[in-house]
C-alpha cells in the first residue's frame, strides 16, 4: 500500500494529479509533461537565432557566381546552337531549351533539321544519348548564372544508356 492510499491525500503528481479519474485510469498510453523550465525557452530563442543566422548567410551567398573550377564559357544571348571548346575539351550545345556540355567529343554539332547532334556518321539526341549504336555522350555539369554560361570541366557524368533503334545523320 502507498502512502497516499494510507493517508487517503491524493497524489500531486502523477496520472491522476493532471487527469480526471476516469481518464486516469486508462493514462498508461499518454505522456505526461511538467511544466517546463526558463531553459527551454532559452534554448528555443537561441535554436532559432541560429536557423535566422543561417538562412541570411545562405541568401547573402547564393546570388554569387559559381566558383572555381567552374569556368565561365559565355554569354547565353551570344552562344550559337553548338560551338566546340577546344581548350576545355568539350562541345557546348545550347539547343532545345537547354545548355549542355558534353565531353570529349571531336566533331559534333548541333543538326537543326533533324534536332539531333551529329559528326557525318554518329547520332545522338539532345541529352547525349547514343542512337542506332553510337556510345552515349558524357556530360559535364553547366549551369546559367545572370546571362552567363559556367562549366566544371573537372567532372562528367554519364550519358544515359544508348538506344540500338536505327538512325541516320540528317545533316
Amino acid at each position: 500500500m502507498t502512502d497516499s492510499q494510507r493517508t487517503g491525500a491524493r497524489p500531486e503528481f502523477g496520472p491522476s494529479g493532471y487527469l480526471p479519474e476516469r481518464a486516469s485510469k486508462r493514462a498508461r498510453k499518454i505522456v505526461l509533461r511538467a511544466p517546463l523550465g526558463v531553459q527551454w525557452i532559452v534554448a528555443s530563442v537561441l535554436a532559432g537565432l541560429l536557423v535566422l543566422v543561417a538562412g541570411v548567410l545562405f541568401l547573402q551567398r547564393s546570388g554569387d557566381p559559381p566558383s572555381a573550377p567552374w569556368v565561365a564559357v559565355g554569354e547565353l544571348d551570344a552562344l550559337a546552337a553548338s560551338a566546340p571548346l577546344d581548350d576545355l575539351d568539350a562541345v557546348l550545345v545550347a539547343a532545345g531549351g537547354r545548355v549542355r556540355a558534353f565531353a570529349d567529343v571531336p566533331g559534333v554539332t548541333y543538326c537543326p533539321s533533324s534536332n539531333r547532334l551529329e559528326d557525318g556518321e554518329q547520332v545522338w539526341n539532345l541529352t547525349g544519348r547514343g542512337l542506332g549504336g553510337a556510345p552515349s555522350l558524357d556530360e559535364h555539369p553547366t549551369v546559367v548564372h545572370d546571362g552567363v554560361v559556367y562549366l566544371d570541366p573537372t567532372r562528367t557524368v554519364p550519358g544515359p544508356s544508348p538506344v540500338a533503334d536505327p538512325a541516320t545523320p540528317g545533316c
